[in-house]
């Protein structure tokens, strides 16, 4: 890998993280997050892809790279961090280290959704292998709506606005991995 690029958007949102982390999870969530991003980078090594640079902004880390021409191998890669989440949690479980087995499967299951750029998301796609658009588009849609309102119920809940804040940056995400400055869709493309 040639170039780590940091954003300024990523500063802000770590230190205001940072100041709202009360109970202490941050550093296990970026670990995890760490551990999520070594499970894409080892498969995209082992499928003969290329990472050219590592991207953190305010949204999460982005790889850009070149990848195999298989969509079987990008869908792999996609969800080798997911997987490399559940592994973190199926080792940090029996030793003890319960919030750190949470904050990677929850990462997981969240990379999980059907949601471009997110893996989930993007796995679908490369082994849709540009067919189903429209479906995709659909499940992509609705799931970005329940994960709203789901955001929206547990703010009025009392339980914190934190699912609406991160379900409004990946309906963000969605909106511009689909849509150009001059409002037609586009398609994205790995590598």
């Amino acid at each position: 890998m040639s170039r780590i690029q940091v954003r300024d958007g990523f500063l802000v949102l770590m230190a205001a993280l940072w100041c709202a982390d009360e109970s202490g999870v941050l550093p296990l969530f970026l670990l995890a997050a760490a551990v999520h991003e070594c499970g894409h980078l080892f498969v995209i090594r082992l499928s003969g892809g290329t990472v050219h640079r590592l991207c953190l902004t305010a949204c999460g880390a982005v790889l850009k790279c070149s990848l195999p021409p298989s969509p079987f191998s990008r869908a792999a890669i996609c969800l080798a961090g997911p997987a490399a989440s559940f592994a973190l949690t199926a080792l940090a479980n029996p030793l003890g280290a319960y919030r750190l087995a949470g904050a990677s499967a929850l990462l997981g299951l969240f990379n999980l959704l059907p949601v471009p750029p997110l893996d989930g998301g993007m796995a679908l796609r490369h082994l849709a292998d540009g067919r189903f658009t429209r479906l995709l588009n659909g499940v992509a849609g609705v799931s970005v709506l329940v994960l709203l309102a789901g955001g929206v119920l547990l703010w009025k809940l009392g339980f914190g606005g934190w699912l609406f804040l991160v379900s409004g940056m990946v309906a963000v995400s969605f909106g511009r991995a689909h849509f150009t400055h001059h409002g037609r869709p586009m398609t994205a493309h790995a590598g």
